[in-house]
């Protein structure tokens, strides 16, 4: 059941006396009781006020593992989270115990209106990026030609430079090959990833033409043991699936899995407030149902003192994320691309666009 109530001002007798800081109700908003008898005002009837202050506030509240520090500043450009990573160097595969060093990633903006959620989200989306970079970086091939050691998929690699010389990188060997176990340990003769070797533990090809490989990360050396990161690909088995079989395709396969993997660990251990509400012991059968309890979307447009203030909010703020199109080939490019849509295109138009006979146009808020 779901009883409404409306607000003009928030009091201390409304749900609003929970909100966080950088949170503020939308005049007139409905609260809404949940099935469990506790009562709130949806997310989508809130404005949003961030400060450097409110995001350290709800940054205060994550937490995912001892090496991974997340930070929220400012600085001349705007608020910002950005994530610390305590590692080692992953280009130094000496024998000797390596020194921890403390690694950030890339800086992920934040604009004052951005929801709660979306913070929390952000930073969620900031670890798992942090931990792929880091990833790509342990799975390494040894070059046949020259011996030496390289991290194919590492993010530092030069891209417009393959781009200038794309037959120098695009793969010469594109026929499957016949699959089995000996062929499949070969192709992985000379691949490690953080070190390990990857052993093969049971190939099998489906009737629709895909090859099952069921793989397994082998032992780490001695001073690899000693540090001990990541010790959740320890002895890690998996399995990737092969449309072609080929060493290409089993390496692009194997890295996606190291990827898939990190995911999951984010997803069952990244907490806000002690809750992982990314983690598969959520339903999400219920997570809808308590969606659609916080949406009576159909009363709430009947409401004639909220609906001009909730649709006039949500057209300002999409309006206020409209980029501006700019000058030069990227702005002759999207421009190309809208009007390619036609003149019946919705939604706010890029600053400085202006086509023939159509403008910005504002949907309706509320849906049933």
């Amino acid at each position: 059941m779901v009883i409404l109530s409306l607000h003009p001002s928030p009091s201390r007798d409304t749900p609003s006396a929970t909100l966080a800081g950088g949170e503020v109700p939308m005049p007139y908003a409905p609260s809404v009781e949940l099935p469990n008898g506790a009562s709130c005002i949806p997310q989508h009837y809130l404005r949003y006020q961030q400060t450097p202050q409110s995001i350290s506030d709800i940054v205060a509240d994550l937490h995912f593992d001892n090496h991974t520090p997340v930070f929220a500043s400012s600085d001349d450009r705007g608020m910002y989270l950005q994530v610390g990573l305590v590692g080692r160097e992953n280009y130094d595969r000496a024998h000797a115990v390596r020194h921890q060093k403390l690694v950030y990633g890339r800086k992920w903006r934040i604009d004052s209106d951005t929801p709660t959620s979306e913070i929390i989200q952000t930073a969620f989306l900031a670890i798992k990026k942090v931990r792929e970079h880091e990833l790509r970086e342990l799975l390494t091939i040894r070059d046949s030609i020259s011996g030496k050691v390289s991290a194919p998929f590492s993010t530092h690699l030069d891209l417009p430079l393959m781009a200038r010389n794309t037959d120098l990188v695009t793969a010469s060997d594109h026929h499957a090959r016949a699959a089995h176990r000996v062929h499949i340990a070969h192709l992985l003769e000379h691949v490690r990833f953080g070190q390990r070797r990857i052993e093969v533990q049971d190939v099998m090809t489906r009737p629709q033409g895909v090859t099952l490989v069921d793989l397994k990360l082998g032992a780490l050396p001695l001073a690899r043991q000693v540090e001990g990161d990541l010790p959740e690909f320890n002895d890690l088995q998996f399995t990737v699936l092969l449309k072609t079989v080929n060493q290409s395709e089993l390496l692009y396969e194997t890295m996606a899995a190291m990827v898939v993997h990190s995911d999951r660990q984010v997803d069952e251990r990244f907490t806000y407030r002690d809750f992982a509400r990314f983690s598969r012991a959520n339903d999400p059968l219920r997570i809808a149902q308590l969606s659609i309890a916080t949406r009576p979307y159909a009363r709430d447009a009947a409401n004639t003192k909220f609906t001009p203030v909730f649709n006039a909010m949500n057209y300002a703020v999409d309006a206020s994320r409209a980029p501006s199109l700019g000058m030069g080939r990227l702005a002759d490019k999207n421009r190309r691309m809208i009007e390619a849509h036609g003149t019946h295109l919705a939604g706010h138009m890029p600053q400085g666009f202006e086509p023939q006979s159509h403008g910005s146009r504002l949907s309706i808020a509320f849906a049933a």
